[in-house]
């Protein structure tokens, strides 16, 4: 996850300002002992924040779209200069803070169910620039009232996930965005068989290829 995230701070130093939404698991299968890790690349991803760049930071929770979004933190860099960017390394220890502040919620909300692809959608219109991407911290076990992925038949094999996923996908929704998908270490992952994980990880490739499509690059799927 490292290696993945050093990759991205490499891209952060452009003229043109870049939005970056990341989604964190909050359900009470993911061990909380992720989130430390979360935090240390989030906090490496500040680092490359520059002028007019946004952070936006989304839960994964079993919430409603409309009830989600008064979770969702925007952290905005400013765009006007300053002598040595003094305002900008102001804002960067700003958003180490509020950071920390929104890890240390994810775990007091034990969300019960797992709604990422409801997250997903939620976070579409937060892209504002051509120059975007969208980071997924989650087991990617998705677990909604209408799909289960620890016991949906669909996910079976990697041939069925990859066919559900089609179906699921809205095409486009990130056209041009460029999508990163980063497994945490969960109870319930940890339950499933190697054929179900593999089948999981197989819809999540092809659901981010669906939903990238038209102008951007292939989703990447990383593992802890």
């Amino acid at each position: 996850m490292v290696l993945i995230m050093t990759a991205v701070l490499s891209g952060c130093w452009t003229d043109k300002p870049k939005t970056t939404v990341v989604l964190i698991d909050a359900t009470m299968s993911i061990d909380p002992a992720e989130y430390e890790r979360c935090r240390r690349e989030l906090e490496r991803l500040t680092q490359g924040l520059g002028r007019g760049d946004r952070l936006v930071l989304v839960p994964i929770t079993g919430e409603p779209e409309e009830l989600l979004g008064h979770r969702i933190v925007h952290i905005e860099m400013p765009t006007e200069r300053m002598p040595y960017d003094s305002n900008i390394k102001k804002a960067r220890e700003e958003a180490v803070k509020r950071i920390k502040e929104f890890l240390t919620l994810l775990p007091t909300l034990q969300a019960k169910r797992t709604d990422i692809i409801g997250a997903l959608r939620a976070t579409a219109d937060q892209f504002r620039t051509e120059h975007a991407q969208l980071l997924c911290f989650s087991d990617l076990v998705e677990d909604d009232p209408e799909l289960r992925f620890t016991n949906a038949p669909e996910l079976a094999s990697v041939k069925a996930a990859e066919a559900l996923a089609e179906r699921v996908a809205r095409k486009n929704m990130f056209a041009g965005v460029d999508v990163r998908l980063g497994i945490l270490k969960s109870f319930d992952l940890e339950k499933m068989n190697s054929s179900r994980r593999d089948a999981v990880q197989a819809f999540w490739q092809k659901y981010s290829a669906s939903v990238e499509q038209t102008g951007s690059r292939s989703a990447s799927i990383w593992k802890r």
